[in-house]
């Protein structure tokens, strides 16, 4: 792969290293210039409403090829918020049911499942420990009473990666579902979709589109279980060109929980395909992760710890320090771009760093702790 004339689409790669794609995805040439030309269209006046409504078909097939589904398994809606709540909200509940979650999970994916406390059930906050989320100690809180699950397959704040298909296993032997938000795993790393009943992704983090894209992959036999939590006019199979009156008229399928698209959004989705498709699931992966492996043998090199084990490894990279915000100025200064969460430094790697972003980075926060008091 000539991941050199991949980077060159990526103007946030031209003169910093940018390792903050667990904030937001940079948005490459193409797909910048396809939101700028459909609004463009918009406010001239010209645009093509089906046309912008067949982008996000468009992109719905892509989601649906990248993770291994089918299309009509595939919501698309606006945030992961509104798919966890889609689920939250209408998922049956018998008497007595728990849900069970990380006590710090990010809140798009721990709020919705907070407020089936008022549906009667028993929340199980698991809590960190050492600023990871212990997998036995979510394993133990499943019992036969679980109605679900929700967990982040890769953590935002620090970037542990789960083992989804142990957690999978304890979750099918007491009948619970699991509901995992990949936000911060799909478009870097493969997701085991077997092991998976709802996947929610955010669009505009690793998949590379714009912020109002997001979708819900409900396993096949799943969907007619959950009623609408929003139905609208794009909910009937036969949405375009019937707009009025009932009867309301719901697929069986996750298409049911489709909500109006945000047009523009949507057109930039479908050109980030187009970018990643090309490349794939297994090389982007593979080059996420070497990129991350070589930040973190360098960490090492400076008596750096990583906050993560090497088992649990993923993309992202976060580091406990004395003065986070400090640090993350400090790299900011030199041309590096990261985020602080909950406390850590955190550097994310995609396909478009290279090797040269590593040693920017390593080379600043050398320099930031040798400046340090």
């Amino acid at each position: 792969m000539d991941w050199s004339s991949v980077r060159a689409r990526f103007p946030a790669a031209r003169e910093r290293a940018y390792l903050n794609t667990a904030t937001y995805g940079p948005a490459p040439e193409p797909v910048r210039a396809a939101v700028d030309e459909a609004n463009r269209a918009w406010s001239e006046g010209r645009g093509d409403w089906l046309a912008w409504e067949a982008e996000g078909e468009r992109a719905r097939a892509a989601f649906a090829r990248w993770i291994g589904a089918r299309p009509v398994d595939v919501a698309l809606l606006p945030a992961v918020s509104v798919a966890a709540a889609q689920v939250a909200e209408r998922l049956p509940l018998r008497p007595g049911a728990n849900v069970v979650a990380g006590a710090l999970e990010f809140r798009s994916n721990l709020y919705p499942w907070m407020l089936t406390e008022a549906r009667g059930a028993e929340l199980r906050l698991v809590p960190s420990r050492d600023g990871l989320l212990p997998e036995d100690d979510l394993l133990a809180a499943v019992d036969d009473r679980t109605a679900v699950v929700a967990v982040s397959g890769v953590q935002s704040s620090q970037g542990q990666r789960l083992d989804l298909e142990r957690l999978a296993e304890r979750c099918r032997r007491h009948g619970a579902r699991l509901f995992v938000d990949g936000t911060q795993q799909v478009g870097a790393l493969r997701v085991p979709l077997d092991a998976i009943d709802y996947l929610a992704v955010g669009g505009y983090k690793w998949l590379l589109g714009p912020r109002g894209t997001a979708f819900l992959y409900v396993a096949p036999g799943l969907a007619e279980e959950l009623a609408p939590l929003a139905p609208g006019w794009r909910t009937p199979a036969d949405a375009n060109g019937v707009y009025y009156g009932p009867p309301l008229d719901v697929p069986d399928t996750a298409e049911r929980f489709d909500v109006s698209l945000a047009w523009t959004a949507w057109v930039g989705m479908a050109a980030a395909f187009d970018l990643l498709e090309p490349l794939g699931p297994a090389a982007i992966e593979h080059r996420d992760l070497a990129l991350a492996a070589a930040f973190r043998e360098g960490l090492r090199a400076l008596d750096l710890a990583p906050l993560v084990p090497e088992s649990q490894a993923s993309q992202i990279v976060a580091l406990r320090v004395p003065d986070a915000p400090a640090l993350e100025t400090a790299l900011a200064e030199a041309g590096v771009v990261g985020a602080v969460r909950d406390g850590f430094l955190r550097l994310s790697f995609h396909f478009f760093n290279d090797e040269s972003d590593v040693e920017t980075a390593l080379a600043a926060l050398a320099d930031a702790v040798r400046a340090a008091p």
